[in-house]
């Protein structure tokens, strides 16, 4: 066990279960916070060793069940995601409850120094991304679609209950995250999201989803991050190689992962999906692609919309990208319709 070295109060030196966690013989000689979170606490600290060199850990701290919730999201979906891409991830390090306070509880990862105002590369970020996913494919439990825990999106549950298919698992997350997203706003009218949602689960989701795993076709799970966006994607030091980080994990498809690079809420955009796909082959049917990066897109701006339910402009962001893909699957099907033709009937 290490100890807590610091000159400070004894209330406010590390909980026992804590330093159980840190190397054995360690001196606690810092402590401090370390970024920003709106759901729970985070702290960076420093342990010296007993061979004199030291080591720096990030800590996650959040409180009552919520809190759980979010420590076990981290330690989980970065353990899954460190075992295929140590490169690009955190060593997670521990998971427990303090024994002081049984209603707190602690992620704890190997810290690592990166540059925070600067979004790597094309070149680097997917080349993280490619990794994990390529690494990963096929090697799903079961070959099922899902997680072993509830992961979280900010303090957003996803339901990552295991399925066979892919189309009935993406369609349950989203008839969840729609029923959230109306009681995050009281329920409040929405003429066309209530006019789009019905055609948007019944003929958007099948239209693109089921092509992928029908006439001899099939979706291969791999491990993907899930919240790739450019505040958790940074340069590990001065080297070029890109650190990944925060994920909520799960089993899916890989091109789930891309639908933030087509977001315009971040400077991203078509130069970072051409780099991924110059690694990762396109689903098929490939020509669904631009379609289905549309469709994963919308998943982000739904959550977003759901945990800032004040900014009326979340929601009608996603559901202007709802109206697109509605407009572009009816512009299908008549045109279909005229090329088949009126019905004749024959007497």
């Amino acid at each position: 066990m290490a100890t807590d070295a610091r000159d400070v109060d004894e209330n406010l030196k590390l909980d026992e279960n804590l330093l159980a966690a840190l190397p054995e013989g360690g001196k606690v000689v810092s402590v401090k916070p370390s970024g920003e979170s709106d759901y729970c606490n985070t702290y960076r600290i420093e342990v010296e060793l007993p061979d004199g060199g030291s080591e720096v850990f990030f800590e996650k701290e959040g409180s009552g069940d919520q809190g759980w919730g979010l420590v076990e999201s981290a330690f989980t979906s970065e353990s899954a995601t460190y075992e295929f891409v140590p490169e690009h991830v955190p060593r997670p390090v521990s998971l427990g409850t303090y024994k002081s306070r049984p209603d707190k509880h602690f992620f704890i990862a190997r810290f690592i120094e990166m540059v925070e105002d600067d979004t790597p590369r094309p070149e680097s970020y997917m080349a993280a991304v490619a990794a994990l996913h390529s690494r990963s494919m096929g090697k799903a439990p079961g070959g099922k679609f899902g997680f072993p825990v509830n992961t979280r999106f900010g303090d957003l549950e996803q339901d990552n209950a295991w399925s066979d298919s892919w189309e009935e698992y993406w369609t349950r997350q989203m008839k969840g995250y729609l029923d959230r997203e109306d009681a995050a706003h009281n329920g409040e009218p929405h003429e066309e999201l209530e006019r789009l949602r019905p055609l948007f689960l019944e003929k958007v989701l099948p239209r693109y989803l089921r092509p992928m795993e029908t006439d001899g076709r099939s979706v291969t799970p791999c491990l993907i991050h899930a919240d790739l966006w450019p505040g958790n994607v940074k340069y590990i030091g001065d080297s070029d190689t890109a650190c990944m980080y925060d994920a909520c994990a799960m089993w899916g498809h890989n091109e789930v992962d891309l639908g933030v690079f087509r977001n315009p809420r971040y400077q991203l955009g078509k130069p970072y999906l051409k780099e991924y796909w110059k690694q990762v082959p396109i689903s098929e049917p490939e020509e669904d692609v631009d379609s289905r990066n549309t469709l994963y897109m919308i998943r982000g701006q739904i959550m977003l919309s759901i945990l800032y339910p004040h900014d009326p402009k979340l929601r009608e962001i996603f559901v202007s990208n709802m109206r697109l893909l509605v407009e572009r699957v009816q512009d299908e099907e008549t045109a279909q319709s005229s090329q088949q033709g009126p019905t004749q009937s024959h007497l």
